[in-house]
């Protein structure tokens, strides 16, 4: 009977190290998808001749909305202009290096530009960042699909 428990015991085991992790990384779940952004506002809004504006996706050109960034695991990106180009002469696709801080919950891109993660499940990646105008401090929101 101790030889059987020891048995199952093993058994147990070794099915309980071959389980595949439930929590996935946020390097995981970032990479290896093609992400289009799919909405982005500002916080306060924009006054354009008498007009607040908070969601800037609205006014982005389709041009731009159908560009897509893909994380690889080797911490490059590539940045692909998608089917239309805003601009004939620009490059297809671009391409430059990535990185989280130590907890992953901040993404810099090139080693200058870093946006907080407010969601990254694998099918939804939303970014924040903010940046100062005129003395007043405006919040990006981004919003990506895969």
């Amino acid at each position: 009977m101790k030889k059987l428990l020891m048995i199952v015991s093993l058994f147990t085991l070794i099915v309980s190290s071959c389980k595949k992790d439930d929590d996935p990384s946020n390097t995981d779940k970032l990479t290896g998808k093609a992400w289009k952004i799919t909405a982005l506002t500002v916080d306060p809004a924009f006054n354009v001749g008498g007009t607040l504006i908070t969601d800037l996706y609205a006014q982005t050109a389709d041009c731009v909305k159908n560009n897509t960034s893909t994380f690889n695991a080797d911490k490059t990106y590539l940045e692909d202009e998608g089917a239309t180009k805003c601009n004939p002469l620009d490059p297809q696709t671009t391409s430059g290096t990535w990185a989280f801080n130590s907890d992953e919950t901040v993404l810099t891109q090139d080693n200058t530009d870093s946006y907080t993660i407010l969601q990254n499940d694998g099918n939804v990646l939303k970014l924040s960042f903010t940046e100062v105008d005129a003395g007043i401090t405006y919040t990006y929101t981004a919003t990506f699909g895969k």
